[in-house]
């Protein structure tokens, strides 16, 4: 529920407080999860096991995840497990991280691995961002920029969140 409410959010409104807060409680769930040992498989699926959001088959319906808004999940989930796993919180499940971060098709690790040093180097995501673009990294298509600023975000939130234990 709380990828529905930060994706819900997201569209309608944008980046604001109701978004992040959404995105924030995504987060939080998924490292529950994490810390409780669920492989990032087992909850892909337990998640699609318990998609009835109100009990309502009609409004569950309405409410169903498509596809696309699937892979979006299952990506946001793999950036806090990789981020997790890369901050070297323990864990009792197979690790989803490479070895070689390189050989990431998706460039998903490199980029986990990246925020990272960001963040332990003393970066804010706002700041990272700026240093981005100052060092002439910048992304030119709008759509891809903000993905890009969207996924940086769930790193961050991971790794505050991470910290505050």
């Amino acid at each position: 529920m709380a990828f529905r409410k930060a994706w819900l959010f997201l569209y309608a409104r944008g980046v604001g407080a109701d978004y992040l807060d959404a995105l924030d409680k995504f987060v939080r769930s998924v490292v529950v999860a994490y810390r409780s040992s669920y492989s990032i498989d087992r909850l892909k699926l337990e998640l699609l096991a318990n998609r009835r959001l109100t009990g309502n088959t009609e409004v569950d319906k309405s409410l169903a995840l498509n596809e696309e808004e699937v892979s979006v999940r299952d990506l946001w989930l793999r950036l806090v497990y990789l981020t997790l796993e890369g901050i070297g919180e323990p864990c009792s499940q197979t690790r989803i991280s490479l070895d070689n971060p390189s050989e990431d098709d998706t460039g998903v690790q490199l980029l986990v691995n990246g925020v990272i040093r960001a963040f332990n180097n003393g970066y804010t995501l706002e700041s990272f961002k700026l240093e981005m673009l100052f060092d002439g990294a910048r992304v030119d298509d709008p759509q891809q920029s903000a993905l890009l600023s969207q996924w940086m975000r769930i790193i961050f939130i991971t790794l505050q969140v991470h910290s505050e234990k």
